[in-house]
């Protein structure tokens, strides 16, 4: 009986009224931004209203030099290409250096067209090969590594493709 007094009590206290914390009101005049119209009599005898505002003035100081620096950096890296989601072949990844070189220099012999990269990310090196945006092409390409280098790996990753 006392667990009903409680929660009821409870749901009461929840339902009451917020009382604002401060006496502070908000108020902000956006006049000046918007643009003066005024009412034109015309020969019908139908008013008209027609909006006068202040003619574009371009942007000056220092807040200009800033924004083209940041429009001249997104339009380079607009134009070097952009990050996809796609998939790689790694077919070694170990901690010999030696070994990492032989298997680069192998798949560059057997498959060319991939242009295996070495990579170095510690304490391991990773040979990878080929760039494909196509999961069906990637695997494709893969079951042909795989006879060379059985232990190689379609593993997705993001890399950046030119528009070239």
């Amino acid at each position: 009986m006392r667990i009903d007094r409680l929660i009821i009590l409870s749901l009461l206290a929840a339902c009451k009224a917020a009382v604002p914390t401060s006496g502070i009101t908000y108020s902000e005049d956006l006049s000046i931004h918007r643009p003066v119209t005024a009412m034109e009599e015309s020969p019908d005898s139908k008013p008209k209203i027609v909006a006068y505002s202040e003619p574009y003035e371009p942007l000056k100081g220092h807040i200009k030099a800033e924004m083209d620096s940041i429009f001249k950096i997104a339009l380079a890296r607009n134009k070097e290409g952009r990050l996809v989601n796609g998939f790689v072949i790694q077919v070694y990844s170990g901690a010999n250096r030696e070994t990492a070189n032989e298997t680069r220099n192998k798949m560059e012999q057997l498959f060319p067209e991939l242009k295996p990269k070495l990579s170095y990310y510690q304490p391991n090196f990773r040979v990878k090969g080929g760039e494909f945006t196509d999961r069906l092409e990637a695997h494709y390409v893969y079951k042909r590594v795989k006879e060379q280098f059985p232990r190689a790996l379609l593993i997705p990753e993001r890399f950046m493709l030119s528009y070239e």
